[in-house]
């Protein structure tokens, strides 16, 4: 009978090898996408009949695809401050102040995070065609995904916020910096990681989102809806090479945001 520490030896190497395995799995799907970028024949790996860059050109000239590039990164910038804007100060009242009904607005704040983007999707269209003068299109877009963020800023923020030691911006205070001085000076730098996660966060999900987008874009292409006409057409080339160059930029800004700010750390420790 193997002893117990051969026992946790096994048991740690069958761990590691299951979360290989699952992550194989999980990163297969993207390396399919980079290879197939760089593939003379886009659809598929096999067989292989060679290397060219000549799909990164056709996407690179296509100025349809680039607009909507644009577009999305304007659009999820915009909702991402709005989100951030709205998101602090409202951390800062659950955490900080006994707020009537607080529980019932956090419901409220996470809820379109649960809520399936088909039904918040459809119930803003639904609310924007009933009133006057507003249309599907840009700024129903920004609203729609700053609510979708919002969730994301409150969360990391609070959780943050619960972290820190109060006591500092109250000796502030007492020596005779106002509210807003003191939340300036003490409590701002020490949640300023987590107020970025979630600006980050929400920038991200806003993004790659397609569902919501969808319904409330209206006439502004998106990325997400431009890439979904590629597929319903079968331009595969221009998507694999998009897909690749979204995924290359996000794992670049994550990375920078998760090493220079340790996000992870300064979120979820008290230091």
């Amino acid at each position: 009978m193997a002893s117990p520490s051969t026992r946790s030896r096994l048991l740690g190497h069958a761990l590691s090898a299951w979360t290989v395995a699952v992550l194989a799995v999980l990163w297969l799907p993207l390396v399919v996408i980079i290879v197939l970028s760089v593939a003379e024949n886009a659809a598929t790996i096999l067989p292989f009949t060679g290397v060219t860059l000549a799909h990164y050109q056709a996407t690179l000239q296509d100025g349809a695809l680039l607009g909507s590039v644009a577009n999305s990164a304007t659009i999820a910038t915009l909702a991402s401050v709005l989100a951030t804007a709205v998101g602090v100060p409202a951390s800062v009242a659950l955490v900080r102040y006994d707020v009537p009904l607080s529980n019932a607005f956090r419901v409220a704040v996470v809820l379109p995070m649960v809520v399936p983007g088909v039904v918040l999707g459809i119930g803003v269209l639904i609310s924007i065609r009933t009133l006057p003068g507003i249309t599907p299109g840009f700024v129903p877009t920004v609203l729609t995904h700053a609510v979708y963020g919002l969730p994301f800023v409150v969360l990391l923020v609070s959780a943050r916020l619960a972290a820190v030691d109060d006591t500092l911006a109250d000796a502030a205070r007492d020596l005779g910096a106002s509210p807003l001085v003191a939340f300036r000076d003490v409590t701002l730098p020490a949640i300023a990681p987590a107020v970025a996660s979630g600006f980050l966060f929400a920038w991200v999900r806003s993004f790659e989102e397609f569902v919501r987008a969808y319904f409330v874009s209206g006439t502004t292409d998106v990325l997400t809806t431009e890439m979904y006409a590629l597929l319903a057409y079968g331009t595969a080339p221009k998507l694999n090479v998009i897909a690749t160059l979204v995924l290359f930029v996000l794992a670049v800004v994550l990375a920078v945001a998760m090493t220079a700010g340790d996000v992870v750390s300064a979120v979820t420790a008290g230091e």
